[in-house]
This record gives structure tokens, C-alpha cells and sequence, in this order.
């Protein structure tokens, strides 16, 4: 056991040295001290100082090596100073930190006596010899100076290399929750969003961070890591950490408004886009930001604080007319009325305040209570949305409770604890006269209206389609750390942990049905079990994690090794009557759900080539873990959700009068309806629907990725740098659904032949075959079972390969400058999955599982991406002695891939395709008719200027400025119609 022991000690060691690489929170200051002959010198004290610490200095003594590291510093300017008896005093001034950059500063002492000073003023370098993720820091005045939208997806998708980001033009759309941002392959939920290093993401997104918006006038810099992330958090996506204001010794004000109105904003509704379809053009009506912040001392020295308050108001008019027949129960057709467009209306209130408190010398404490409130009331109207069937999407109680301290408690040791509550409760909730959406008059017949489908249009009016929700997710984090730092050496270790619930409750206005028309012709009735109340227990979320970064002269090797734990669980719940199943009452005994174990690596070296910090090549190789919360497979097990609570069933409206003449509580046919799509529906069973042992628990079963990169950093010129970067990433274990009720014999394989489309590729009529349909003997026969791809035999790949070209300069005339062009494709492969179980193929385009609703050929299990390449840039520089202030981002990005989905019925089936039969159970099938990534909607090529005249009194200063967003007029599609009838035709575009 002794010999085990020592064994599993040095493997840990050589793990940490040579796997993962990690940065810390914040920035560091290093160097080597020597005296005029070169010799290192030990014992050296060094003292960096600046009016950002409440601590006011930092102190570090030099090691036997003559090396010094001084780590998580906050950003802004130091002076470091260096002292040894016998020796002058040496101060650098000007050292300029930001994000987790590492700053080295070295010094030469001569012998001399202590009141002798040499002072050198240095600057921030652009090249960071020995940090190895790839970072880009905006700091308050950047984001005060960009024209850009004041919000963190709206700066992340800026940064060259991310996609995705949503759609908002300089801020016009009305604010949602947070979008998601990708990077080198990554996926939505791998997002992470952090103050001060700890985790702020709601626990019901995956990639978004929920209602709680960081409000950018309490940031003090906010930084966008993309590439070789730490180890203290599990997920490898993009991160963005905000790091707050603390305040200061002397009183601050800062005020940013901006806004805007119809009359402002120009026109790029073309005849083009009225000739696919767009009614109307989404505009804006009005738009205001008022962004308001204050900090000073409440005690110099020892106590500060900083409050902030945000109030945005926005209203846009929706690309879809007002119906003319809404809210009169009497009518079931869509008239719409061009004179009236749907209006889209968004409140949002932020408020937060932070104290910091320098208890003595070794310990300081620090707290921010965030209170936001905010209704999109209404909501989520489009093309395919009227206004009568929008949602009332309310955020009514958000907080959030965060508490820091931390300890130096010597020059080498640092520890810290950050605890945070957050609370949440939102509801894509029912129209109501109370928040504007609606008159009295409409509440009050609001629950007689049934919600209509056109099938032909995909347009939903009269009342929302889905349920309805009110939602409650509260959630209690924290985290510990103890940094053990020498010269060379900078050990960290931590542990964090996440725990809360999601409280979910849906519900309907009416009895709980929906129909579906085609062409204005009845033929499918919804049904749904509402209400019912749905809980899933976070029951921790937990890493523990060490690492180090060492530096040897030129090398830097970096490395980390982190486990995790991942439970959730649902409590004992119960399911109670609902209009349409008035005898139900079922209960479902508490059980565990998700417990995974996983142990994940980060690993890498950063070398000084030439040893003057202008040149460094860096190789990282890290492994890290899907982004999961209660999400995908940490809620759909639950029980509650595996009842069956939503049907269809055909319906043929014979007399002509809108309502389905039949008992809808018979779920076999009968009158004008036809027989539900699952005879469960409303009962106390279970779906047939199960997950695997292996999927749900073990070590090292949880998705995963490698991440691979190597790059180069040169400062080509005085402050202007390149970085050249090939980055690879490899997915594994995916998760596969089998209908084990069936085998491959069971199925049907057949080829299809394409309408002739010039919207199609090679303008249409091609056969393209590997389709397939459930031979009628199996017909309704499902029971499937979720499990890891490697149960049966594994085989499915997705791999990412790109490469970064980026620029960085920082001019001596105060212009600074950042673009790339980033280049990338995926291939993604399951074929050997397909082969042996074909109705992943029909399951996918039931569930919608990033794709639209379609079935798959199976000749494109195989499918590379062409290379997508994007270009952007953005800079700020203001013109001396006339202080004018000139900014800008550019964006020319790809936009989404699309793919046409065509509705086969049966006699088209009959006439175009080789099934030889109708489709099993069904009068159609759906069909994509491209290989995917093979179209996409046009290219968005976006330019926002503003032009500003700085105004200065005494230490006051302001400016003034007109921004210019969609400075081209871009008409790009944001979204368009998929289905095969209205393909391509746009439903959204980018503002004017």
C-alpha cells in the first residue's frame, strides 16, 4: 500500500508538470532581479503599488534563483519598486495590467547607497511570453468607447474566431437573456459567464446565463478567454469574466445614455424581400439606455463601494401584421391587417452596489447584493408568430448575493473564498392587461381563444401553441482557493461546488388544445395534460483541481488536473387532474438521476524564443467537459417529463364549423377524430423511453473534448503584434437513442427524387436515396433506450480544424486596433451508428436535435463542413488637440446553414420515390432534400462607427457622440423558412 501510495504521489507530480495549463484570475507580475555583472540576486524585496488596492502594496521577496511572481492583481497601473540593502533602489512606473495577462518586470540594482533611486517608465507589453490562453481584455473605457451593444455577448462575439452571439444591431433588439457564444468547435452550453472567477449561469441554460445580466457600469474590465482555459472551472467554450468595480479613495461618476428612434433609422426593405414573402421589416420604434454609476470611499483606505444602476427601454416593431379577427372567439382564420404590425416592448432594471472592506493587513472582505427586474411584455413575435399568440416573457424577481474574502497571508501564500446566491423566477407567461399587452377586455376572453397552426405558413395565432410557464431556480455556489507562490513556481488549489433545483410549473389558458389547419382546412388536434408541476435537484456540481505554472529562464511549463462530480436528482413529485384527464392522480417516488466522476487535464509549454519578449510559441493540449446544468440529460429523465403529456390526432371537419365533433377524453377514434398518437397520454405510465446505466453514471462517461493548439506571437512592430494559431478539437461519448422494439430488418430503405427548385441544389429533380420508414408490422411500436455510443460498438466523430490569424496594436498616438480572420470546418461521422440503427435517423427529426424537422439521408452520415472563414476588427483612437473621438467594429461573418425540408404525403410518395407503400402510421414524411452544410443564408457584413467630441471642465469629462449601427444596411436574413413551401423566404432580418 506504502509502495501504491508513492507510486499514485509521483504520478500526480509528473501530472502537474507536464498535463494541464492553467492561468490565475487575475494578472501577475514577474521577474528576475540582477546586479551589473548578472547575477541573480536573492532576497530582494519587491513592492508593487497602486491606487486599484485598497491594500495600497503588494510585497514579494526575490528566490535563490533572483525570481519574483506577485499573482492576481486587479487591472490597472502599478509602480514596482525593488529594494536590498547595499543597493540603490530601482522603481519601474507604468506597468499596465489587465485580464491574466503576465507582466514581466526585471531589474538591475548597483551597489549604492538606499536614498539613490533610478525610476524607469515602462509600458504594457503585446506580447505575453508565458500566459498560455489566448485572451482578449476590454476595459471600461473600451466598452464605453466601441459602438457596440452594452452587454457581454454583444462584446464576446467582437473577438476574432467566436460565431454566434444573436442578432441585436447597436443594442436595438429588446434585451433577452444572455446569447451564446462558440468558439474552435465548441458547443452553446460550454459557454461560461463569471465575476471574479466564479460562475454565474443560471442552473436551467446551458450556454446563456439566464435573467441576471451583468451590468457593464460596474465592470471594471470585462476579458474574453477562447482558447486553453483553467482548471477551475470543467467546461472548454468560450468564458467571460467580469471583474467589478471596487471604487477608490476619490469620488467617481460615470454616466452613458444612449438612444434612438424610428425616424433615425434608415430602410433596407428591399422588393427582394417583399418577393420571398417578409411582410413586414422588424424596426425600430425607440430604444433607450441610461446606464448611471458611482463609487468612492466611505472610509479612505479602508472602506470603498461602488453602485450602478442600469435602465433600458426598447420597443420594435415585429416582422407580422396584427390579425384583424383576433380575440373574437367566432373566427378561426388569420386576416391580417397591414395598417397595424405587431409591437414588441422590453423594460429592464439593473441595480447593484459593492463594498470592499480592508479588514487589517492580511484580510479583505468584499460584497455585492444585484437586484433586477425586467418584462418583455410582449414577446416573441415574427413571421411565424402574430401578435395575439406573442408571450408575456417576465423576469419578476431576480438576486444575486456575492461575498469575497481574501488573505495574503505571506508574501508566498494567498487564499480566498467567494460565495454566491443567485435566485431567479421567469415565466414565458400569458398575455396580461397589467403590463401593457393587453386591453381588460382581451384578458378576459383571453382563455376562450384555442391557438391555430397554419400548416402551409408555419404561422401561430390566435393564442400561444406551447404551454405556458412560471419557473423558480434558485441556486447557492462557492468556491476556495490557496495560491502558493515562489519565484519560479505558481501552485494553485481549489475546490467550487454548485447546488440548487429547477421548479418548473406549465400550464394552458383553455382545455388544453391546439389545432393545426392547412391551407385554412382543420385536419389535427393538440392535446395537452396541463397543468402539472415539474422539480430536478441540482444535488452538487463540484470540482477539485491543482496546478502550476513553472518557469525555467525562457520555458514556461504549465499544468493542471482537475475531477469532477456531477449529481442531480428529483424529488418526490405527484401529477394531479387537468381538463382533458380529470382522473388523473399519480405520485412518483424521489430517485437519483445523473452521478458522473470525471478527471480532466490541461497541459502546455510557452517559450520566449529570442529571450526578449517579442517572440513565443506556445503548444497546449487540454481536456475538458461538456457544459451541463439541469439541461438535456440533467432533467429529461425526471419522471414527470417521461409521462405522456402532449398528443396529436388527426381530425377531419366535416360540417365546416371549427371544432372537433368528438369526445376528446376517447383516445381512440371516434367522431371526427382519429386515434391519439400515444394511448398513454394522461395516464400514470411512463413513455417508453429509458436511459443506460453507462450514460447516466461512471467515471469518465460524461461528453467530453480534446482540445489541441499551437501558435506563434511576434511583435512585428513596436506595440503591434501577430498571432498565427491552428487549434483541433475531438468530441467523444455521444449519446445515441435505439428503439429497441425494432431491429435494421424492421425498417424500410428507400430513395426519393426532387421536385425541380432553383432553390435547391443544381436547381432540384435529383434522387437522393437512404431514407427510411418503420415497416407497417412495427407500426407504433416504441421503446427506446438513451445510451453512450461506445454500448454499441461506438463510432461516432466530430472533430473541429481552424486556424486564427490575429493583430494587436497599441499605438504611441493612442489608436488601438484588434481584427482577425479565423477560418474553421467540422466533420461530423455516424455511420457505423446508422448502419446498425436506423431510426436515429427518424428519431433526430422528431426531436428537432440541431436540425430542423426532417429526416436525415443516411447518405450524408458523413458530412465536412466547407471551410468558413469570418473577418473582424474593431479599434478606437480620438484626434488630438481637437478631441475627437472615432470608433468602430466590422463583422464580415457566415450566417446559418439551412437545409430544405419537403413534405412527402402519400401519393407523392407514391409517384416519387421507391417505398412502394404508404408511410407507416403517418399521411406523410419529411424529408430533407440537401446535404447539410451545403447552404447557407447570405453573408452578414456589419459595420458600427461613432464619432464623438470629448468635452472637458476641470477633472470632468464627457462625450458626445452619434453612432452609426448597420452602417452598410446589411438586409441579411437572421432567419428564414426552412419548409420546402416557403424555402429561404426570410422571417427576420438584421436591422436597418
Amino acid at each position: 500500500m506504502r509502495l501504491l501510495g508513492k507510486l499514485g504521489t509521483a504520478a500526480l507530480f509528473a501530472m502537474l508538470l507536464f498535463v494541464p495549463s492553467m492561468v490565475f484570475a487575475q494578472a501577475t507580475i514577474n521577474g528576475t532581479v540582477k546586479d551589473t555583472s548578472g547575477a541573480v540576486l536573492p532576497g530582494v524585496t519587491v513592492e508593487v503599488a497602486s491606487p486599484v488596492l485598497i491594500e495600497k502594496v503588494r510585497t514579494a521577496v526575490s528566490d535563490g534563483n533572483g525570481r519574483f511572481q506577485l499573482v492576481d492583481l486587479r487591472p490597472g497601473a502599478y509602480t514596482v519598486t525593488f529594494t536590498l540593502t547595499g543597493f540603490n533602489t530601482f522603481k519601474r512606473d507604468g506597468v499596465v495590467l489587465a485580464g491574466s495577462a503576465i507582466a514581466t518586470v526585471d531589474a538591475e540594482l548597483k551597489v549604492g547607497s538606499l536614498e539613490e533611486t533610478i525610476t524607469v517608465t515602462g509600458e504594457a507589453p503585446v506580447v505575453d511570453t508565458q500566459s498560455l490562453t489566448q485572451q482578449r481584455v476590454i476595459n471600461a473605457e473600451t466598452v464605453d468607447a466601441l459602438p457596440s451593444a452594452r452587454n457581454y455577448f454583444g462584446i464576446a462575439r467582437m473577438i476574432p474566431g467566436t460565431v454566434g452571439g444573436g442578432n441585436d444591431v447597436g443594442g436595438s433588439l429588446i434585451q433577452d437573456v444572455g446569447q451564446s457564444v462558440r468558439v474552435h468547435g465548441s458547443r452553446n452550453v460550454d459557454q461560461r459567464i463569471t465575476i471574479n472567477g466564479i460562475n454565474t449561469m443560471t442552473l436551467q441554460a446551458g450556454g446563456n446565463i439566464g435573467g441576471q445580466t451583468p451590468d457593464m457600469g460596474s465592470a471594471a474590465e470585462v476579458t474574453v478567454d477562447t482558447t486553453s482555459l483553467g482548471a477551475d472551472l470543467p467546461t472548454g467554450g468560450v468564458r467571460v469574466n467580469f471583474v467589478p468595480k471596487d471604487g477608490g479613495n476619490k469620488f467617481t461618476n460615470s454616466l452613458f445614455f444612449s438612444g434612438t428612434g424610428s425616424s433615425l433609422q434608415g430602410n433596407n426593405f428591399t422588393d427582394e424581400l417583399r418577393a420571398k414573402g417578409l411582410a413586414a421589416p422588424n424596426k425600430i420604434i425607440r430604444s433607450l439606455d441610461l446606464n448611471e454609476s458611482l463609487g468612492g470611499p466611505i472610509k479612505k483606505d479602508k472602506v470603498w463601494f461602488w453602485f450602478s444602476t442600469r435602465m433600458n427601454n426598447v420597443q420594435n416593431q415585429a416582422p407580422v401584421f396584427a390579425n384583424k379577427n383576433a380575440f373574437d372567439p367566432t373566427k378561426f382564420l388569420y386576416e391580417p391587417d397591414s395598417t397595424k404590425p405587431g409591437i414588441l416592448k422590453g423594460n429592464q432594471f439593473n441595480n447593484s452596489i459593492r463594498v470592499t472592506y480592508q479588514l487589517n493587513a492580511k484580510n479583505k472582505i468584499a460584497g455585492t447584493y444585484k437586484a433586477d427586474k425586467w418584462c418583455n411584455c410582449p414577446s416573441q413575435m415574427s413571421a411565424t408568430i402574430a401578435p395575439e399568440s406573442a408571450r408575456d416573457r417576465r423576469f419578476p424577481r431576480l438576486r444575486q448575493e456575492h461575498a469575497e474574502w481574501t488573505s495574503p497571508v505571506t508574501n508566498k501564500l494567498l487564499l480566498e473564498v467567494v460565495g454566491m446566491h443567485l435566485f431567479e423566477r421567469w415565466g414565458d407567461m400569458h398575455l396580461r392587461s397589467s403590463t401593457g399587452s393587453l386591453t381588460d377586455a382581451q384578458e378576459a376572453i383571453q382563455p376562450q381563444m384555442i391557438s391555430v397552426t397554419e400548416q402551409s405558413t408555419g404561422l401561430v395565432y390566435r393564442a400561444r401553441g406551447p404551454v405556458y410557464n412560471n419557473t423558480n431556480v434558485p441556486s447557492f455556489a462557492f468556491r476556495v482557493g490557496a495560491s502558493y507562490v515562489t519565484g519560479s513556481h505558481a501552485f494553485k488549489f481549489g475546490y467550487n461546488r454548485t447546488s440548487g433545483f429547477l421548479n418548473e410549473y406549465l400550464y394552458q389558458l383553455n382545455n388544453g388544445t391546439s389545432y393545426r389547419f392547412n391551407n385554412g382546412i382543420p385536419n389535427q388536434v393538440t392535446m395537452r395534460a396541463v397543468p402539472y408541476r415539474a422539480q430536478t435537484n441540482l444535488d452538487a456540481d463540484q470540482g477539485l483541481y491543482a496546478q502550476d505554472r513553472w518557469t525555467l529562464n525562457r520555458l514556461t511549463l504549465a499544468g493542471a488536473i482537475r475531477w469532477d462530480g456531477f449529481s442531480t436528482s428529483f424529488p418526490e413529485q405527484t401529477m394531479g387532474a387537468a381538463p382533458l384527464v380529470p382522473n388523473r392522480n399519480v405520485s412518483f417516488p424521489a430517485e437519483d438521476n445523473i452521478n458522473w466522476k470525471d478527471v480532466t487535464y490541461r497541459s502546455g509549454f510557452s517559450y520566449d524564443v529570442f529571450g526578449n519578449g517579442k517572440t513565443a510559441i506556445k503548444v497546449a493540449a487540454n481536456k475538458y467537459l461538456l457544459g451541463q446544468t439541469l439541461n438535456g440529460l440533467g432533467r429529461s429523465p425526471n419522471p414527470v417529463l417521461r409521462t405522456v403529456t402532449e398528443v396529436n390526432r388527426s381530425w377531419s371537419d366535416a360540417n365546416g364549423n371549427y371544432v372537433p365533433d368528438c369526445d376528446l377524453q376517447t383516445l381512440t377514434a371516434n367522431g371526427e377524430c382519429g386515434v391519439v398518437s400515444n394511448l398513454l397520454f394522461g395516464s400514470n405510465s411512463l413513455t417508453g423511453q429509458s436511459y443506460s446505466d453507462d450514460l447516466l453514471h461512471g467515471f469518465n462517461h460524461r461528453q467530453s473534448n480534446w482540445e489541441f493548439t499551437s501558435s506563434i506571437q511576434h511583435e512585428i512592430l513596436p506595440r503591434v503584434a501577430v498571432d498565427l494559431g491552428y487549434f483541433r478539437r475531438i468530441w467523444s461519448n455521444f449519446q445515441v437513442t435505439d428503439n429497441v422494439l425494432t431491429t435494421a430488418a424492421d425498417y424500410t430503405k428507400f430513395s426519393y427524387t426532387a421536385p425541380s427548385n432553383a432553390l435547391l441544389p443544381n436547381g432540384g429533380g435529383y434522387t437522393l436515396g437512404g431514407f427510411y420508414d418503420v415497416n407497417p408490422a412495427f407500426a407504433g411500436r416504441s421503446q427506446t433506450l438513451s445510451m453512450l455510443d461506445s454500448e454499441i460498438g461506438g463510432g461516432q466523430k466530430e472533430h473541429w480544424n481552424g486556424v486564427d490569424i490575429n493583430l494587436n496594436a497599441r499605438l504611441k498616438n493612442g489608436a488601438n486596433i484588434q481584427a482577425g480572420y479565423s477560418t474553421g470546418k467540422t466533420m461530423t461521422d455516424n455511420c457505423s451508428i446508422v448502419s446498425k440503427l436506423p431510426e436515429v435517423l427518424l428519431i433526430s427529426a422528431n426531436t428537432g436535435e440541431n436540425r430542423p424537422a426532417g429526416q436525415q439521408s443516411e447518405s450524408f452520415c458523413h458530412n465536412e463542413e466547407p471551410w468558413l472563414w469570418q473577418f473582424k476588427a474593431f479599434g478606437t483612437y480620438t484626434l488630438p488637440r481637437v478631441d475627437v473621438q472615432i470608433s468602430g467594429t466590422y463583422r464580415n461573418v457566415n450566417n446559418l446553414s439551412v437545409l430544405p425540408v419537403f413534405t412527402a404525403s402519400n401519393a407523392l410518395l407514391a409517384a416519387n420515390s421507391t417505398l412502394g407503400r404508404v408511410a407507416t402510421g403517418a399521411p406523410s414524411i419529411n424529408l430533407q432534400l440537401a446535404e447539410p452544410n451545403t447552404q447557407f443564408l447570405d453573408r452578414r457584413n456589419e459595420l458600427d462607427l461613432r464619432f464623438g467630441k470629448v468635452l472637458r471642465a476641470g477633472r470632468a469629462r464627457a462625450v458626445a457622440s452619434l453612432d452609426v449601427f448597420n452602417a452598410l444596411n446589411n438586409a441579411a436574413s437572421v432567419t428564414a423558412n426552412q419548409a420546402y413551401a416557403s424555402y429561404l423566404n426570410p422571417t427576420e432580418i438584421l436591422n436597418a
